[in-house]
């Protein structure tokens, strides 16, 4: 090692013994500390690192001996006298391909109860930038890991520091030197940012302890705005200070927002980074999303603050994976769903999610919430993120606002920096509720499945002055009966204001009746779908997720049209990415059925496909579409791409759904981008580039849990949508 370096190491070695931690709560992970010196030649992907551990003595145990990985790709050594490397065996892990394991020994007695430990070891680092299927579901790429001449990650999944099997979180100094006209992103306060000798130097100070760390570089123009105590950044590839200066705003808003609801903003920076490929990543302090995600305005209001919120859940509470990733379902709820709610779209958010699980999840791939750990495709992002959304959902429903807001501001303040399971949150509802929720968080963590309801046996008798309404309620599913608070509105004759109530269902059929003062004319099950349950088809209107969600469909491509080879790499492409979820999708021609199928979900593709007016939507929607929506379809059918699934008009239970575009690559653009509009019933795209200018949904039959029991009474109330979460803390 030069002098120069020994230099450096001594100063970091300093820093650290003068600087101190901040000690976890946890007693399964400890605190520890290192000083990280790395050196980046970006031309050759070549990485160089001096690490300086603090390591405690018990760790070593009686065998003396300490395992860690790292990047196979780097080659090791240990600078700290009376310590010694061996190379060991490991169990084959695809997760851990890019690792070798090794043994830290100590050869002789270690003196006191923290050692310091130095290593030195340099490699290249380039992980290719891959599609894979489940992936293109996402429209992601992903990388373990590389140092290209376009960018830099480095994350756990690259092993570029040691990853120790001991249950740890790390505070760290980071300082990193690189090419003169590059800049670094890492977790922390930036202390250092000064060129060297024609070398750029960056030194990042985290105190908070960390389960990763992260070294992020590029060629950035860089943006600022200090909100408080945070500094706002953005680091662009491309110089935009008028898209720069958007994100800085609305991050402050959203910190003030987050402040009041959760507690204060657990860093001292928040970064909007833009990565060289695809992404939408949440970091401790600093979010990487790819250029052309952010890029997109509805970002801002949507996939943005859902990573800003990941500071609070994920990055300053961070997810003990043993029992499941919690974060989330209350990072979807506390963001993207709070968005919605504050629109007054909060009922259509959660039918949507719901629709997503009735949909894409069935008893083959469903699976406890407390096995979940990441999304890689529909199903696993319907349990993940949907279902634990819903289980928020229903603490919230079920004991208000400002209790749902207690439990979780004391979740945060008693778990920050340190890593929490959902045994965390119970505990901190049971103290604020003083209710036992071990039988609640049970069922919904552990069980698979949700309960399927039917509305039935309605009856109204007056009894002198009163009226007695009568129901009967059934749980449906395959799996055993779910123990659940259900709500119910009863709407009046001639009245403006309904009543909502909760009853109880413990049975797999439960029959109840309610006494009013006035006569009741309509009866609505969980009309805002508040509890989490699976829906029946009727409740939902049509929509392209109910098509991707079935385990079989059949896409029939039109066997007479120029555009036929294109429609055959959409098919392809849909028929890789299905399968990669453990589904089928068989491809045919036209002019090789007779008939559409109603035994499964069914694609139509093309405008010259035979089975192209099976559902015309402009004849049968024609009073719900109204005349400019009809003039607009039309148009698209001239010029653009039409999109619409409505149900099987020969079987209800399945979905047909259509695609026509007049161009191979509008026809392209949409295989990628469809796949992110399942929600919707209908979509219109114009351009070669598929810009959308129509999207909504068909309305639904009548749902089986509403009842009208008097036709020909006037029902004049509505459902009012309740406050949006933050509303109750203002």
């Amino acid at each position: 090692m030069n002098i120069m370096k020994r230099i450096a190491l001594f100063l970091l070695t300093l820093v650290f013994l003068l600087t101190g931690i901040n000690q976890s709560k946890s007693q399964e992970f400890k605190n520890f500390k290192q000083g990280i010196y790395a050196t980046i030649d970006v031309a050759s992907s070549m990485l160089s690192i001096t690490d300086t551990l603090y390591l405690q003595k018990a760790y070593f145990g009686t065998s003396n001996n300490l395992v860690f990985k790292l990047n196979k790709n780097l080659k090791l050594s240990v600078l700290t006298e009376g310590f010694s490397l061996n190379e060991l065996k490991s169990a084959a892990n695809k997760a851990d391909e890019l690792a070798k394991t090794y043994g830290l020994v100590a050869d002789k007695e270690i003196v006191g109860d923290e050692v310091m430990i130095v290593f030195e070891y340099s490699g290249k680092i380039v992980d290719e930038i891959k599609e894979g299927a489940a992936e293109y579901a996402r429209g992601f790429s992903e990388t373990k890991g590389t140092i290209t001449e376009v960018g830099v990650y480095l994350a756990g999944s690259t092993y570029w520091l040691p990853s120790f099997e001991i249950p740890a979180l790390w505070s760290f100094d980071l300082t990193v030197q690189i090419d003169s006209s590059w800049n670094v992103v890492s977790q922390g306060e930036r202390t250092i940012n000064k060129m060297v000798d024609n070398k750029q130097i960056v030194k990042y100070h985290s105190p908070e302890p960390q389960d990763e760390v992260y070294l992020i570089a590029a060629q950035w123009t860089e943006y600022s705005l200090q909100a408080g105590d945070v500094l706002v950044q953005a680091f662009l590839r491309t110089p935009d200070a008028k898209l720069a200066n958007k994100y800085l705003g609305v991050t402050s808003g959203f910190i003030d927002l987050y402040k009041g609801l959760i507690g204060d903003y657990p860093y001292t920076k928040f970064a909007l980074v833009e990565n060289f490929w695809e992404t939408g990543y949440g970091m401790p302090s600093f979010t990487l999303l790819g250029e052309k995600v952010i890029r997109f305005p509805w970002i801002l209001y949507s996939s943005y603050p859902h990573e800003l919120l990941h500071n609070y859940w994920g990055n300053g509470v961070f997810v003990d994976y043993s029992e499941g990733n919690w974060c989330e379902g209350i990072t979807v709820y506390m963001a993207d769903h709070l968005l919605q709610e504050q629109r007054g779209s909060g009922a259509s958010y959660r039918r949507t999610t719901l629709q997503k699980f009735t949909d894409y999840v069935n008893p083959e791939n469903d699976f406890p919430v407390s096995e979940f750990l990441s999304r890689n495709n529909s199903a696993e992002e319907a349990v993940g993120y949907g279902k634990s959304m819903m289980l928020n959902n229903m603490l919230r429903w079920e004991f208000g606002d400002e209790k749902f807001i207690k439990a979780y501001a004391k979740f945060y303040q008693d778990n920050k920096y340190r890593k929490a399971t959902f045994g965390d949150i119970q505990k901190s509802f049971e103290a604020v509720t003083g209710e036992d929720l071990s039988a609640f968080f049970t069922q919904w963590i552990n069980r698979t499945g949700a309960p399927t309801l039917k509305l039935s046996d309605i009856e109204l008798k007056k009894k002198k002055k009163q009226y007695k309404l009568s129901f009967s309620l059934s749980q449906v599913q395959k799996e055993e009966v779910f123990n659940i608070n259900i709500p119910i509105t009863v709407y009046f004759e001639g009245e403006d204001k309904v009543v909502e109530q909760k009853i109880s269902m413990d049975k797999k059929e439960q029959s109840y009746t309610l006494t009013y003062d006035k006569k009741p004319v309509r009866i609505d099950i969980d009309p805002t779908f508040q509890i989490m349950r699976r829906l029946d088809r009727k409740e939902v209107p049509a929509s392209l997720s109910q098509i991707f969600g079935e385990k079989e469909a059949q896409i029939v491509i039109p066997s007479n049209s120029k555009h036929l080879n294109a429609y055959k790499e959409l098919a392809e492409m849909w028929k890789k990415t299905q399968a990669a979820q453990g589904k089928n999708i068989e491809i045919v021609l036209d002019s090789d059925i007779s008939e559409v199928p109603v035994d499964k979900a069914v694609w139509i593709l093309g405008f010259e496909n035979k089975y192209n007016e099976y559902v015309n939507i402009s004849e049968k929607y024609a009073a719900v579409l109204g005349a400019e929506k009809i003039e607009q379809i039309t148009a698209l059918k001239k010029d653009g791409a039409l999109i619409y699934t409505v149900p099987n008009p020969n079987n209800v239970n399945n979905t047909v759904g259509f695609i026509g575009a007049n161009s191979d690559l509008a026809i392209k653009a949409l295989s990628g981008k469809l796949l992110h509009y399942g929600k919707y019933g209908y979509l219109g795209f114009e351009t070669e580039k598929a810009t959308n200018v129509l999207k909504g949904s068909l309305p639904p039959m009548d749902s089986p849990l509403n009842y009208i029991i008097d036709e020909n009474a006037e029902i004049k109330a509505a459902i009012i949508p309740r406050k949006a979460l933050n509303a109750a803390n203002n």
